[in-house]
């Protein structure tokens, strides 16, 4: 198994950029044209990542409606978004139709930039519909490894949608075992409540490194969200979009290991359709806020994930970031 990442900048980077989405192409079981249409983005992503932001990350993974290609950088960022569609225009000399091309390829396109703060570019092909509330996650291993230990799902049941990060202890093939298997718990519940499905996580995790585990869920029609979580997963929640977070508290502990603990009791909050939960591991620094960066909460969870992830990456471990947004976005 290989990293879902690659860091590009210089131009010998491109090639195996386009060989990294191709294959994540391929897993995603995509028809050849579909294919084609991947190859030609990862092209484009990685030659701007070069061309205008002096570098970044191309990060290709399977979201929860299909096919993901990122690309992030810590560049000047884009001052005029509209012009930057444009073909033809480009800020470094070169020719500009890489973002147009990227837009037209995908199913599904999404770009935020900030002057001096960088860009975040998300393009999507998609295998399902998305409705009701909207999950965008993203997740990358710690450095020198090819598995991350950090891991997230999201499945509906009958009028719930459920969402879980977790966070193997340590990081390497044990952490991603432990929450493999927290993942697969969840999958197999959709219709348990959180409390209930953080009891068969601790007995199910039992025998495994154990994990920091944070589980959500949307009651559809209800305006309600319970959370529980055990461990340092944070969980901040904004009622709405332009409010300041409200931050989730989680016990102390680790999932999996001693298990002669009182059970746990969910917290019920208000949830509504601009309503946005961001659920980050440890991975991520604690110093960041919405606030900081204007309109990001208005664009795809996927592309708030991303660019919480990449801006407060401690760049030490694993690391994963779950953005759950109301219907609207």
């Amino acid at each position: 198994m290989s990293r879902p990442d690659l860091r590009i900048d210089q131009p010998g980077h491109v090639g195996p950029a386009r060989a990294l989405a191709v294959r994540a192409a391929h897993v995603a079981g995509l028809p050849q044209a579909v294919v084609d249409r991947v190859a030609l983005a990862a092209t484009e992503l990685a030659s701007n990542l070069v061309r205008h932001a002096g570098g970044g990350s191309l990060l290709a993974q399977q979201g929860p409606a299909g096919l993901e290609l990122l690309a992030l950088d810590l560049g000047p960022g884009i001052a005029r978004v509209s012009d930057s569609m444009r073909d033809g225009f480009s800020t470094a000399g070169t020719l500009g139709a890489g973002l147009g091309t990227v837009r037209r390829a995908a199913d599904e396109f999404d770009l935020f930039s900030l002057p001096g703060a960088g860009t975040v570019v998300l393009a999507r092909w998609r295998r399902a519909e998305r409705l009701g509330p909207v999950v965008g996650a993203v997740g990358v291993p710690a450095p020198g490894e090819d598995v991350s230990g950090d891991a997230w799902t999201a499945v509906r049941g009958s009028g719930v949608l459920t969402v879980l990060v977790s966070d193997g202890l340590g990081h390497g093939p044990a952490a991603a075992a432990a929450s493999r298997r927290a993942v697969a718990l969840v999958r197999e519940h959709p219709d348990a409540d959180p409390a209930a499905l953080l009891g068969t996580l601790r007995s199910g995790l039992a025998g495994t490194r154990g994990a920091a585990v944070a589980v959500a869920q949307v009651h559809h029609g209800t305006g309600r969200l319970r959370f529980v979580g055990m461990g340092n997963v944070a969980a901040r929640l904004h009622a709405d979009r332009s409010a300041g977070a409200r931050r989730l508290v989680s016990r102390p502990g680790i999932v999996g290991v001693g298990q002669n603990r009182p059970a746990l009791i969910d917290t019920v909050h208000p949830w509504g359709p601009e309503s946005l939960l961001v659920l980050s591991t440890d991975g991520v620094s604690d110093r960041w806020s919405l606030a900081d960066w204007p309109g990001l909460t208005r664009h795809d969870p996927t592309t708030v994930a991303a660019w919480v992830l990449w801006h407060a990456n401690r760049r030490r471990d694993d690391v994963c970031v779950l953005a759950l947004a109301g219907a609207r976005w």
